[in-house]
């Protein structure tokens, strides 16, 4: 008897340790399944596309200044093309109050990226600076988007790039045959 007292501290310890380890093992009585919307990045991504046309319809009906200021983030934007880099929807908007009759910019996005989470989104397209019926410069562009406090869609990250002159142009040839 004295020897089954003495092994009953240990029996009673071991299987409140049992008991433990099944409870901490045992994990949630119903399992729990996240379901990701597949379409997710889809849906935002084609929120940001039309966010991009809207905003192009805001340039051609307010002006570049207007439009450029009312769509990017005041303080977390940023402009860049060669030799350009701006900071700030204020900085960005600035140069276009000096633009002249007949200045236009356009463009019509074509593509893009976007996130699952619905916050963020990247679009794609072609754009045209014009001055009149004459074309300026043409190219692509790049437009990072981000939702701000209120859920409004915001450019945190425009980028241009222009097409290399046609080889009608007038421009001539460097005489040691460097490019441009």
């Amino acid at each position: 008897m004295s020897q089954l007292r003495k092994k009953a501290p240990y029996r009673a310890a071991f299987a409140a340790m049992i008991v433990g380890l099944l409870v901490a093992c045992s994990g949630p009585t119903a399992p729990v399944v996240a379901v990701a919307d597949p379409n997710a990045a889809q849906t935002t991504l084609d929120a940001a596309l039309q966010a991009d046309r809207d905003f192009a319809a805001a340039v051609a009906k307010d002006g570049a200044k207007a439009a450029f200021a009312a769509w990017f983030h005041p303080t977390d934007s940023q402009f860049v093309q060669p030799g350009v880099y701006l900071k700030g929807a204020e900085a960005i908007a600035a140069p276009f109050e000096q633009s002249p009759p007949g200045f236009s910019i356009g463009w019509t996005p074509d593509s893009g990226v976007a996130s699952a989470s619905g916050d963020f989104a990247t679009t794609t397209g072609r754009y045209a600076v014009k001055m009149g019926d004459q074309t300026l410069e043409q190219g692509r562009y790049m437009t990072s988007w981000r939702k701000d406090e209120a859920g409004a869609w915001k450019v945190v990250m425009d980028a241009t790039i222009a097409d290399p002159p046609s080889a009608g142009s007038d421009i001539p040839p460097d005489p040691d045959g460097r490019p441009g």
